[in-house]
């Protein structure tokens, strides 16, 4: 199992707009077919990719030295992506104030969506929060890389996605068992994400950047 893996899939576990999602689920009156529905669309988008990368270059290997390269760039430019992201998001809303001290601004679609959740609502929510961005790409650049078998490969697909969807996940294991007190938990860690959502943007990216752009030039200096 590859380190990179492991870190890219960690950073990925906390998301607020997935967390938001989860608690929006938690709160219909059925929160277990949404849930399902949530789960099931995003897995069938991030997994059909993941696959297809590893199935492919398992099919036709490039040679060692393309595939390391490519994943030594590939590290710098989603690096500094993600570092770029950060600042952006950092420099583009005021500092995070608790909600009720925040200006009220129109609902995205995404939100008036989790409004009035329904399963195909849910199934949508899940698309549009598990679309592969900065962390997903890097880790799959490494899975790739390091060329393991197809088993092997699949199986660290599986597990980064395993971490991605942990808080839905976790959220349906909880309200299948003790749903008495999985909203109040839900709605305690919604609560703090929410109230720390810039910071906690901006450290996990600069973070992510910075360690992928480390991990990039060493790469290239050693490779």
């Amino acid at each position: 199992m590859s380190v990179d893996v492991i870190v890219l899939g960690l950073a990925s576990v906390v998301r607020p707009t997935s967390v938001a999602a989860v608690y929006a689920f938690l709160a219909a009156r059925s929160p277990t077919p949404l849930l399902l529905a949530y789960i099931l669309a995003g897995l069938a988008l991030s997994l059909s990719v993941g696959v297809a990368a590893v199935t492919i270059v398992h099919v036709s290997p490039p040679p060692p030295t393309v595939t390391s390269t490519g994943r030594s760039v590939a590290y710098l430019v989603l690096g500094a992506g993600s570092v770029g992201m950060a600042l952006y998001y950092a420099f583009r809303d005021p500092p995070d104030r608790p909600a009720r001290e925040r200006p009220a601004r129109p609902p995205g679609a995404l939100r008036r969506r989790l409004a009035q959740p329904t399963v195909t609502n849910a199934a949508v929510a899940g698309l549009a929060t598990h679309l592969p961005g900065v962390f997903y790409l890097g880790a799959l650049a490494a899975i790739v890389a390091d060329r393991p078998g197809l088993v092997s490969g699949l199986l660290q697909v599986g597990a980064y996605n395993l971490l991605w969807y942990a808080v839905p996940l976790a959220a349906l294991a909880s309200w299948t068992w003790h749903p008495e007190t999985t909203r109040d938990s839900a709605a305690r860690l919604t609560s703090w994400v929410q109230a720390h959502k810039k910071h906690l943007i901006v450290t996990v990216f600069v973070l992510v950047g910075a360690y992928l752009v480390v991990v990039g030039v060493v790469d290239l200096a050693t490779g």
